[in-house]
């Protein structure tokens, strides 16, 4: 074991008796290589703050026993064998930062070698440096395990958090938003503020992958939530400071509901149901957002509910002996002209004369005695109009 590179020929084989006699030599000594790792990675900051110093040197000596054992060739315990897998699992429990975690594991290499290097005498260190590799090779093999370890770890970790999320989120969903317990362990789970303002979005189930799209390419950076409920896919996602809608770049060509700005996570429920209402009676051909100013009418219809068609036809059921052309031509009128209140823009429109236009409108309040340039009468005519086409 104590051949000089001359009688040994410099042989593999005396490369690995000369390594394995440190090994050994060294695991006599553990605790002064432990000494020094906890010296050395104490520094960091990110262990400094996360993990205990007791912690640190009973995860050293387990992994540099492991070292000393593969670089000497050494019989290995079966729990030895599982150290990197329990190391990368436990420093992502921590929240250690995986460049700092494998920066840590390779300072392995530099104490065992300044070790060595003071172990052995100056004519043997031609040997040593040979052996260099499989030292190398023994801390890759460990860095290599507890990195695969640590990203198993995370993943798992992620998924969980995601299934907590969802659940707690479908919770305060839901609820009226009056849990403050759960209002604040969504927050924390979404690591928001519960004072935030939020913009609530709901695509209905044939744009949903449209959303899941935009949420993944256009709102990077932006702390975003998708949730499955009551059948649609439902967007939170926290508004940046000083803004009160989602930028139009976010759900520009997105089919889907959007409600008002939930101030604060406590009132992102009604907001829901809000948003709720609007993709219930959405076109199903609209390319975009729809707002609950876009839907109002369509909305308040619903709410009605027989209400509405009785109230649709105690407004427009004077136009029913009509010819079903004049009483289309008409309605057509009176919707174009509450969209401008221009006579010029409705005869532009229609492509018909400025006095077709007047007397179509004229005749529309002589059979329902609303009169559609009055904004009072406009709105009750277009409403009756929605209630009647929701009844139909």
């Amino acid at each position: 074991m104590h051949n000089s590179p001359s009688s040994a020929g410099g042989s593999d084989e005396a490369v690995h008796a000369r390594l394995r006699r440190l090994a050994r030599d060294c695991l006599d000594h553990l605790d002064d290589l432990v000494g020094r790792y906890v010296a050395e990675v104490s520094d960091f900051e990110d262990y400094r703050s996360t993990v205990a110093p007791e912690d640190l040197r009973d995860t050293a000596r387990d992994s540099f026993e492991l070292l000393l054992r593969l670089i000497g060739g050494l019989p290995l315990r079966e729990e030895l064998r599982a150290v990197p897998e329990r190391l990368g699992r436990r420093r992502a429990h921590q929240g250690v930062p995986l460049e700092k975690l494998l920066q840590a594991v390779r300072m392995d290499f530099r104490v065992i070698w300044t070790v060595f290097l003071e172990r052995v005498a100056p004519e043997e260190l031609p040997e040593l440096t040979r052996g260099a590799v499989r030292v190398w090779e023994a801390v890759e093999f460990h860095t290599v395990h507890v990195h695969a370890a640590y990203l198993d770890e995370v993943a798992v970790l992620a998924r969980e958090q995601e299934r907590q999320r969802t659940a707690l989120m479908g919770r305060l969903l839901s609820s009226d938003g009056r849990d403050q317990q759960l209002v604040a362990q969504v927050a924390t789970l979404l690591r928001v503020s519960a004072q935030d303002v939020f913009a609530v979005a709901i695509a209905p189930p044939a744009s949903q992958d449209a959303m899941r799209r935009a949420v993944a390419g256009r709102m990077t950076g932006h702390t975003t939530h998708l949730q499955q409920h009551q059948g649609m896919l439902v967007l939170v996602a926290r508004l940046p400071r000083g803004v009160e809608a989602p930028p139009p770049s976010w759900l520009e060509d997105v089919p889907c509901a959007v409600g008002p700005p939930a101030h604060g996570l406590a009132r992102v429920p009604e907001v829901v149901r809000a948003a709720e209402a609007v993709a219930v009676v959405m076109d199903p051909d609209v390319a975009g957002p729809v707002t609950l100013t876009d839907a109002w009418m369509p909305v308040a219809a619903a709410g009605l509910g027989p209400v509405a068609g009785m109230l649709g036809d105690s407004v427009l059921s004077a136009l029913d002996p009509l010819p079903p052309h004049e009483r289309e031509r008409l309605l057509e009128t009176v919707v174009v002209y509450c969209g401008s209140g221009s006579v010029a823009e409705t005869s532009g429109a229609l492509y018909c004369h400025r006095n077709t236009v007047l007397n179509r409108l004229r005749r529309f309040t002589e059979l329902t005695g609303l009169d559609p340039t009055r904004p009072v009468d406009a709105a009750t005519a277009l409403f009756a109009m929605r209630c009647r086409d929701l009844a139909d």
